[in-house]
C-alpha cells in the first residue's frame, strides 16, 4: 500500500461522521457496498479516487484536505466514499489496478484495523511546542490559554485518541499520522484550533509532559486564583454576556441561529479565562441547549433556555454587587466558582461503593456515574464512564456496567461494586470527582458486615440538615449536590400514587422524621421500580439509600439509584436499582404498577400533577415570559398585559412583594434584562415552593 494512504486506516466510523454527520457517512456506505467507488489516478503522493461518478483528489493530509469535483460544500458523500474505500483496501489490491478487490469492498464499512505502528498518545507526546503553536497560530494560543487549567478524559480507539473536555461539551479526535492540522471535531470553525490546542495541552498536562508555553502566556498565570472583586476588564466581559442574552431574546429563541452556539462557545471559554468558572459552566449549557434549538430538537424547550438564561443574567448582576467587606467578598468568590475537574494526585484512598446508575441527557450525553463513600474524608466521591454523544456505539447501558473496566484490579462496575476497595494513586478533583484515566489501580478489601460499626457514620442520618441543604443550593453561589447519600434508621412499603404516577418509599431518620423518596414510573425507571417493589417485599435490609436531586421548574424529587443491603450471611453490598435482578414477586403494589404503566400507554397525554401555591400564583406570569422569549416580542400584546395584570394582586396579597415589584415594572416598560430578571424571581420561588416535605 503507497504510504500515503496508510494513514486512512486510522479513520473510525466516529471521526468520519465527526466530520460530516452520521446520514452523510450510511449514504458513502452504501456506496462503497454497491461497487461505486474505484481507482482514477494513482500517484505516490496523492490519487484521485472516483465515487458515485465524482472525481476526489486526496493525498496523505486526509479527508479533511480532499477536494470533490461536486457543488456541495464542505466534506461531502463522496470524500467520505472514498475515506471508506481506501482504509478498508488490502494492501496487495493499490498497486496497480483501477478496481479493489471484492474482498477489500465488502469490508469497507467496517472499523479500520489500524496500522501495526499507530500510536496516535505516543505522537501527541512527541509533538514539539513551537511548531504546535505556530500551526494553532498567535490567536488561538491565546484563547487556548485562557480556557486552560481545563478537565479532560481520553480514551484511545484504534489509531484515534478520542480526548473529552467536559468544561467545553467538546470531542476532539487526534488521528495517528494526521498531526494537529488533522484533528476532528464538531466545534465551531471559529474556535477549532483554540479547542484542539486545549484537548492537546490538557492531555499533555495530565500525562505530566505539560507544553512549554511562551513567555508570558503560560496558564499558570490565567489560572492564578482571582481577586474577589471585579475589574474593569471583568465587568466590560460581563457586559458582553448581558448583550449577548437580550440579542438571543429580541431575537426570538424559536429563531436562533448556528452562529450563536459558536458566540456561547467563545464566551464560555473567555468566562474560564476571566477567572469565572460558574459563569462559564452556566454558558457551556446554554450553548448546548442553543444547538438543540436551532436542530429543531423536540427535546429542547424555549422554556429551559430562558430559564437558564435569567440564571445568567442574575449571576451577573451579583458578581456587579459591591464586595466590600469579608462577607461580601466570600460571597463574590463563591459567585466566580471554582475551576472543577482540575485532577490531583493524592494518597490511597479506602472506598466502599454505593452503586452506579446509568443516564442520559437532552443532548445526547449519556453514561454510568459510579458512587463511592471515602471512609477517610467522609465524603461521597463519585467516578464517570461517558461518551458526549451517540457515536460510540460500543458504549451501551450493558457494556459499561458489565465490560468498561473502571481502574485496573477490580474490572467493570458490576464486580466493583460488590465490596469495599483501596484505590492506589488515585487523581481526585476538587469537585470530588475521581478520574479513570492514569495510573490508579484498585484492590477489593474485605467486605463490611450488618453489624460493623462504620455504617453509622455513612451520609446524612437527619432530614432537617437536608432540607437545609436543600434550600441553600437554590441560590447563585449554591453547589447543589447532585447525589446524596442517606442513613434512613427505618422505612415502609412503597406507595404507588396513582394521581401522580410515581411511586413513593417513605424513609425515617433518627429524629422520627419520615421523608418520601419519589421514582417516576415509566418505561425508562420500570426496572427501577420493579426492584424497589421486590427488595422491600423480601424485606432487605437497608442501611443507607443514594438518592439524586431532580430539580424542575415545579419541584425538587429525591430519586433513589442504589442502597446498601446486607445478604444472608450479613454481608454489606451495594445493589444498583437500574441493574439488580431482584427475583419476581407477585406482589398487590406490583400488580396495581403494571396496571398504571398499561394505562399510562393507553392515555393521549399524561395526568396533571397538582401545581403548588407558588405554580398557581406565577404559572401565568411565566407562560407570558415564555412566549416572549420565544417569539422576540417584546412590547406586550393587550391580553399578554391583562393576564401580568389579573396575576399581580394574588402575588402581593401573599407576601412576594418583590416578584410584584418586578412585575409592575415589567408591565410599564417591558426590556430583555427586566425580563430576564422577573423570570429568575419568579424560578427561584417556584423552586423553593417545591422542596421535599418531611413530617412527624
Amino acid at each position: 500500500m503507497p504510504a500515503w494512504f496508510e494513514g486512512y486506516r486510522a479513520y473510525d466510523d466516529d471521526t468520519l461522521a465527526a466530520l460530516a454527520n452520521a446520514g452523510l457517512l450510511r449514504r458513502a456506505a452504501k456506496d462503497v457496498e454497491a461497487g461505486k467507488v474505484q481507482w482514477a489516478e494513482q500517484g505516490a503522493d496523492g490519487g484521485v479516487v472516483e465515487a458515485d461518478g465524482q472525481r476526489v483528489q486526496l493525498d496523505a493530509r486526509g479527508p479533511q484536505k480532499a477536494q470533490c469535483e461536486c457543488p456541495a460544500p464542505g466534506i461531502c458523500k463522496h470524500i467520505l466514499g472514498a475515506a471508506l474505500w481506501l482504509r478498508a483496501m488490502e494492501p496487495g489490491a493499490a498497486t496497480g489496478d483501477a478496481t479493489a478487490s471484492p474482498e477489500s469492498e465488502a469490508d469497507a464499512t467496517s472499523p479500520p484495523a489500524a496500522g501495526p505502528n499507530a500510536d496516535p498518545l505516543a505522537e501527541v507526546r512527541a509533538l514539539q511546542a513551537p511548531a504546535l503553536f505556530k500551526q494553532a497560530g498567535v490567536a488561538a494560543v491565546r484563547r487556548a490559554v485562557q480556557a486552560l487549567p481545563c478537565g479532560i478524559e481520553w480514551r484511545v480507539q484504534g489509531g484515534t485518541l478520542v480526548i473529552d473536555l467536559p468544561d467545553l461539551a467538546a470531542t476532539c479526535r487526534y488521528v495517528a499520522g494526521a498531526g494537529y492540522e488533522g484533528m476532528v471535531s464538531e466545534v465551531p470553525v471559529r474556535e477549532r484550533k483554540a479547542v484542539h490546542l486545549i484537548a492537546l495541552a490538557a492531555l499533555r498536562q495530565a500525562l505530566g509532559e505539560p507544553l512549554p508555553w511562551p513567555e508570558g502566556m503560560a496558564p499558570a498565570a490565567a489560572a492564578e486564583q482571582p481577586t474577589a472583586a471585579l475589574g474593569e476588564r471583568e465587568r466590560a466581559f460581563l457586559a458582553q454576556v448581558e448583550a449577548m442574552l437580550h440579542e438571543l431574546l429580541t431575537g426570538g429563541l424559536s429563531h436562533v441561529s448556528e452562529q450563536a452556539s459558536a458566540r456561547l462557545l467563545a464566551l464560555n471559554m473567555s468566562a474560564r479565562g476571566e477567572g469565572l468558572p460558574r459563569l462559564a459552566a452556566l454558558l457551556r449549557n446554554l450553548g448546548g441547549m442553543v444547538d438543540g434549538l436551532v436542530r429543531r430538537d423536540h427535546r429542547m424547550q424555549e422554556r429551559d433556555a430562558l430559564s437558564l438564561m435569567s440564571s445568567i443574567q442574575a449571576l451577573c448582576d451579583a458578581l456587579r454587587a459591591p464586595a466590600e467587606g469579608q462577607e461580601a467578598a466570600e460571597r463574590t468568590a463563591a459567585l466566580r466558582g471554582r475551576v472543577r475537574r482540575a485532577f490531583d494526585e493524592t494518597t490511597a484512598l479506602e472506598l466502599q461503593p454505593l452503586g452506579a446508575h446509568w443516564w442520559q441527557t437532552l443532548g445526547g450525553a449519556r453514561g454510568l456515574t459510579l458512587a463511592f463513600w471515602d471512609l477517610e474524608g467522609q465524603r461521597l466521591l463519585q467516578a464517570v464512564l461517558a461518551r458526549p454523544d451517540g457515536s460510540d456505539t460500543g458504549f451501551t447501558r450493558h457494556s459499561a456496567w458489565a465490560i468498561h473496566a473502571v481502574w485496573p484490579g477490580v474490572g467493570a462496575a458490576q464486580s466493583l461494586c460488590q465490596a469495599p476497595l483501596q484505590l492506589e494513586s488515585p487523581r481526585l478533583a476538587d469537585d470530588d470527582r475521581l478520574a479513570l484515566a492514569g495510573t490508579a489501580r484498585a484492590q477489593a478489601l474485605a467486605p463490611w458486615h450488618a453489624g460493623d460499626a462504620r455504617l453509622a457514620t455513612l451520609g446524612c442520618g437527619r432530614w432537617a440538615e437536608l432540607t437545609a441543604q436543600l434550600s441553600a443550593a437554590t441560590g447563585l453561589s449554591g453547589d447543589g449536590a447532585e447525589l446524596v447519600l442517606l442513613r434512613p434508621a427505618a422505612t415502609r412499603t412503597p406507595i404507588l400514587d396513582e394521581a401522580h404516577q410515581q411511586l413513593l418509599w417513605p424513609v425515617q431518620d433518627a429524629d422520627g422524621l419520615w421523608l418520601h423518596l419519589t421514582v417516576p414510573v415509566g418505561d425508562a425507571s420500570m426496572q427501577r421500580v420493579d426492584n424497589l417493589d421486590r427488595l422491600a417485599a423480601r424485606g432487605a435490609p437497608v442501611h443507607a439509600v443514594l438518592v439524586r436531586v431532580e430539580r424542575t421548574s415545579a419541584t425538587t424529587l429525591l430519586v433513589p439509584l442504589s442502597l446498601l443491603s446486607s445478604d444472608a450471611k450479613g454481608q454489606v453490598h451495594a445493589i444498583s436499582l437500574d441493574y439488580a435482578t431482584e427475583a419476581a414477586r407477585p406482589t398487590p403494589l406490583a400488580q396495581r404498577i403494571l396496571r398504571l404503566v398499561q394505562w399510562r400507554k393507553d392515555q393521549a397525554t399524561p395526568a396533571a400533577t397538582q401545581p403548588t401555591r407558588a405554580q398557581r400564583l406565577l404559572g401565568p406570569v411565566l407562560d407570558v415570559l415564555e412566549t416572549q422569549a420565544a417569539t422576540g416580542r417584546m412590547p406586550l400584546t393587550e391580553t399578554q398585559s391583562e393576564r401580568l395584570g389579573a396575576a399581580l394582586p394574588g402575588i402581593a396579597s401573599v407576601g412576594l412583594h418583590t416578584v410584584a415589584s418586578a412585575l409592575q415594572h415589567h408591565l410599564a416598560t417591558p426590556q430583555p434584562a427586566g425580563m430576564l430578571r422577573l423570570q429568575q424571581l419568579c424560578q427561584r420561588t417556584v423552586e423553593l415552593d417545591g422542596l421535599p416535605s418531611i413530617a412527624a
